[in-house]
């Protein structure tokens, strides 16, 4: 099953979370049980909770209490494909946060729209780094460790991904290369990019990017979230002289025409790859001649690529079945699990993600899903799929995946800078007033 494909010509689709909806938390119909520890029938439970129920969880379910039997896995959720409301996020995050920081909570939790850092901070989660290096049956090498070692807080893992995907720059590579235009993307900054955008325009071609003043400022926030936003002391930095220069920067780059809201053509997207296949196949649904680029940096940013975890795992530090809740997700990084469908993103697990790429290679051509060539092929060759690897074991930056109450106060706030009725300055203290309530509530 194909799971969400993200292409965003603007940066506003890459910043922009689904708006879900239910009511209560519900249980899983084959999950049972009722209490966690230890259930009426002898069995232990460890409870699994979750804004959205993921097929893949079910299946999980369903294999790991195969191979435990004395282990009940009980799923907790949300909202399903068919039921989705409204404000239900909000109330699941608020809800969520009240239970873990009185003590309460699941056994294990999907932690991708929760405040994981307010959580590790308030020794609310299991140190997993401690886990792992205490496991003598747990190999570290077996996963990509660039990616573990980059969502560490403090030195420790919290939270423990499934996958993650790619976020990438595609370039209409020959507008680049008639433009004479050099780009290098293993260290381009958005100012770079900026220039290199001035440059193409003047030779004639289109507008470089397509966002809303907005948007791309909150993208390039959240490409540097921890410089703006230190979740786990709960302290936003806005008022500081690096984000009132940002502001700037964004303005000016609207102000020079290199970035206009929705032209009809670019000769850049910004977008996301959830999987071997589509690393080859994307691109083409954009361009006809496309090269994929390393989304470009923020100002002072070390060099390395961008990713998005997916399926984030955390435990309980109060849960009664700690050893069992590890288990659990040691068992969603198995070959097992990693090599569902259902799973989406590349997958955490080396070997499996090894046996895909050499699928994709044995099968010498992907089909192209969308665009104006869909239906039709690309070669994949050698060469193409070494760059696959190099771009993954270069991973380094997160794209947060619990921004979406931040978000909501840039974009509703910065509106008044960039429209002309205040300063930056004046902007950036709103912004700094409203991201401090949202992490200390």
């Amino acid at each position: 099953m194909k799971r969400m494909l993200l292409l965003v010509t603007t940066l506003l689709l890459l910043t922009t979370t689904a708006v879900f909806g239910g009511g209560g938390r519900t249980q899983a119909p084959d999950s049972g049980g009722s209490s966690r520890g230890e259930n009426k029938n002898g069995k232990k439970t460890v409870v699994v909770s979750m804004l959205f129920l993921d097929e893949v969880f079910r299946e999980a379910k369903k294999k790991f209490e195969q191979k435990h039997p004395d282990v009940e896995i009980r799923l907790t959720y949300v909202q399903t494909k068919d039921n989705w409301k409204e404000g239900d996020r909000e109330r699941f995050v608020k809800s969520t946060n009240a239970e873990m920081l009185a003590g309460r909570g699941p056994d294990v939790l999907v932690l991708d729209p929760l405040p994981m850092g307010k959580y590790a901070n308030s020794s609310a989660l299991v140190n997993l780094s401690r886990l792992m290096d205490q496991d003598s049956s747990f190999h570290k090498d077996l996963y990509f460790g660039n990616i573990l070692d980059n969502l560490s807080m403090n030195g420790a893992l919290y939270g423990m991904p499934l996958s993650f995907m790619l976020e990438t720059m595609v370039g209409d590579e020959g507008a680049v290369m008639k433009a004479g235009a050099g780009i290098d993307d293993t260290v381009w900054t958005w100012n770079e990019f900026a220039e290199t955008a001035k440059a193409m325009k003047k030779s004639g071609f289109p507008v470089a990017y397509a966002a809303s003043p907005p948007s791309m400022l909150n993208a390039m926030v959240k490409a540097d979230y921890s410089s703006f936003v230190d979740e786990p002391n709960r302290m936003a930095k806005f008022e500081q002289a690096s984000f009132i220069r940002l502001l700037n920067e964004v303005k000016a780059l609207f102000d020079g025409k290199v970035i206009a809201d929705k032209p009809a053509v670019v000769s850049f997207k910004s977008a996301y790859i959830q999987n071997p296949e589509e690393f080859f196949s994307f691109p083409r649904a954009l361009y006809k001649q496309p090269k994929l680029y390393r989304s470009p940096l923020a100002a002072g940013q070390k060099p390395g690529g961008f990713f998005m975890p997916e399926q984030i795992l955390g435990i309980n530090e109060n849960s009664a079945v700690k050893s069992e809740a590890w288990a659990f997700i040691k068992f969603m990084l198995s070959d097992d699990m990693q090599g569902v469908n259902g799973l989406g993103g590349f997958p955490m697990n080396k070997d499996v993600y090894g046996r895909q790429l050499d699928q994709v290679l044995k099968k010498g051509k992907v089909k192209i899903e969308d665009g104006p060539e869909e239906g039709g092929t690309v070669d994949v060759n050698p060469a193409d799929i070494e760059y696959q690897k190099e771009l993954i074991s270069g991973l380094r930056h997160p794209i947060p995946t619990n921004t979406s109450m931040m978000e909501d106060v840039l974009l509703k706030e910065s509106k008044a800078f960039f429209t002309g009725q205040k300063s930056a300055e004046e902007v950036a203290k709103e912004i700094q007033d409203r991201a401090n309530t949202y992490l200390n509530e």
